[in-house]
């Protein structure tokens, strides 16, 4: 009888082991990177329009800058936020918040959720 109470337990106990083994996470999603185009004026004007004539996309999950907030560098964003994913030019749907500072913005916010920003040393 004790022979099978224990195979029975061990039989169990492998059981549970595998019906509640922990998911397998799931790869983080892409981020977009676009950089402020250092050929134009560092504005808070400039800084907070999203359009590309200002910030250029320069790939995927590329890193931030020093973050020093000084001048704007880099936001990073998720495909819901780019003009076209398999291609992308363009921030879309995005708002930057911007302060001027001298001569020279930086961004100060970024809506969307887990969307990201950076600055630089001026």
């Amino acid at each position: 009888m004790k022979k099978y109470l224990f195979g029975i337990l061990a039989a169990v106990v492998a059981f549970t082991g595998f019906a509640f083994k922990e998911a397998k996470s799931s790869k983080r999603a892409d981020m977009y990177v676009f950089e402020f185009r250092s050929s134009q004026p560092y504005t808070q004007a400039n800084v907070q329009n999203p359009s590309n004539a200002y910030w250029e996309y320069k790939g995927k999950n590329l890193s931030g800058c020093a973050n020093i907030n000084q001048k704007a560098c880099r936001v990073l964003v998720s495909a819901d936020y780019v003009d076209d994913p398999n291609s992308p030019t363009e921030l879309a749907g995005v708002s930057i918040s911007a302060t001027q500072s001298g001569t020279t913005a930086h961004v100060t916010g970024i809506s969307g959720s887990g969307n990201l920003y950076s600055n630089q040393a001026d």
